[in-house]
């Protein structure tokens, strides 16, 4: 599936896994994730924007209602993927301050997973 085509992104506020969602998700023969069935009066339904046969290119996770625990866990399962963090400076340092003196830019978008294994962030102003 081309980027081009119909890409869409659909938030999901109160995500608790495909079944709650209402979507059944199924590896095709390419490894690509497929959704093969969106249940009625879902939440996926209900958007009106995920459909049957739609190719699951990407996902953006929010940290803003997980634990600590919760954000260390996933961040510890994204081994050798590129990704882009969302910073923010909450300490007496400069906000570009790095121990190995690099310069160093936050990107302002969230955790995103595009493809089966490359991280991006929503902006293109990634650490390099």
């Amino acid at each position: 599936m081309a980027e081009d085509e119909d890409t869409r992104e659909v938030l999901f506020p109160d995500w608790e896994g495909p079944d709650k969602t209402g979507l059944t998700i199924e590896q095709a023969s390419g490894g690509e994730l497929l959704v093969k069935k969106v249940k009625g009066e879902s939440p996926a339904a209900r958007s009106g924007k995920v459909y049957e046969g739609d190719h699951i290119v990407g996902a953006t996770i929010y940290f803003d209602n997980m634990s600590s625990e919760e954000t260390a866990e996933l961040l510890k399962t994204l081994n050798r993927h590129k990704v882009g963090l969302k910073l923010q400076n909450k300490g007496d340092k400069s906000p570009c301050y790095s121990p190995l003196s690099t310069p160093c830019r936050s990107p302002m978008g969230t955790l995103t997973w595009e493809g089966k294994t490359l991280f991006l962030t929503t902006r293109q102003d990634i650490i390099d």
